[in-house]
């Protein structure tokens, strides 16, 4: 369904590389490898947590987390809710999280409360998926699924004839998907908008392709600019069912471990 980890993840990050392009783990799997990390008596210990400019504009950034920022490169710089690190000892942690980290901080310590706050917290996320053919509009409370509208439109493949039967052809399949996206936007209009005072955040997800066309004729998404987060939901094919998951999949963390 989706292209994040499973939960066939070890819990301790020994024997991971920095260099790696991360993993995806769950929000309960990330707080058990936190409770081994907090657990560890190892006397060095530091902290920081990135907000998504201050990971790239890199101003402050002590050297100790700059060199591991560089090794794991641009999957990091490009998370979009920021970054956090978390040491102790010669191992540690970097995690980009679900949700922006709002405020650039270090510490000489082990500090994983903010973080753990992050992943723990009932924040309420509406949610839009799209493919060609069908899509769902969905609001969550934490993982729970609160309210959703699944249908289908029927949309036609893409046609690889010439001629003026490859032009008719298209004409068509772009009427189709207007269409859809028309049906999608009214869904946003009326299960979303009005609850726009009380989401948190808004997630996209689909096909990329088709999600871009719905971003370029759907002025009620233009008004979740501010509070739509940077990631795609790599989602197959959104229907009932997978709504379901949906709620897990927006706490996952992607994480590197990193040595010194």
């Amino acid at each position: 369904m989706t292209g994040s980890s499973n939960d066939n993840s070890h819990d301790n990050a020994e024997g991971s590389s920095g260099r790696s392009d991360g993993r995806w783990v769950s929000y309960a799997r990330l707080l058990r490898m936190l409770d081994r990390f907090a657990g560890d008596s190892a006397e060095t210990s530091a902290t920081i947590y990135l907000t998504a400019e201050g990971l790239r504009k890199g101003d402050g950034v002590p050297d100790e987390w700059k060199r591991q920022l560089e090794i794991v490169g641009p999957a990091a710089r490009d998370s979009g809710c920021g970054m956090i690190g978390l040491r102790r000892g010669d191992r540690g942690l970097l995690v980009a999280p679900p949700f922006p980290v709002t405020e650039t901080t270090t510490a000489a310590d082990w500090q994983d409360g903010p973080l753990r706050r992050l992943l723990t917290a009932e924040f309420t996320v509406g949610v839009v998926l799209v493919r060609l053919g069908r899509y769902s509009v969905a609001v969550y409370k934490g993982s729970q699924l609160v309210s959703s509208k699944t249908d289908s439109r029927y949309v036609k493949g893409k046609h690889h004839a010439g001629g003026t039967s490859q032009l008719r052809y298209q004409r068509v399949r772009e009427g189709q998907m207007r269409r859809l996206f028309d049906k999608v936007c009214e869904q946003v209009r009326t299960r979303l908008t009005p609850l726009a005072s009380e989401l948190d955040y808004l997630a996209l997800g689909g096909d990329r392709f088709t999600l871009n066309g719905l971003l370029k004729v759907c002025p009620a998404l233009e008004k979740f600019q501010d509070i739509t987060l940077p990631r795609r939901l790599n989602i197959r094919d959104p229907k009932r069912d997978t709504l379901e998951d949906v709620g897990m999949m927006l706490r996952e963390s992607r994480i590197w471990a990193v040595e010194w």
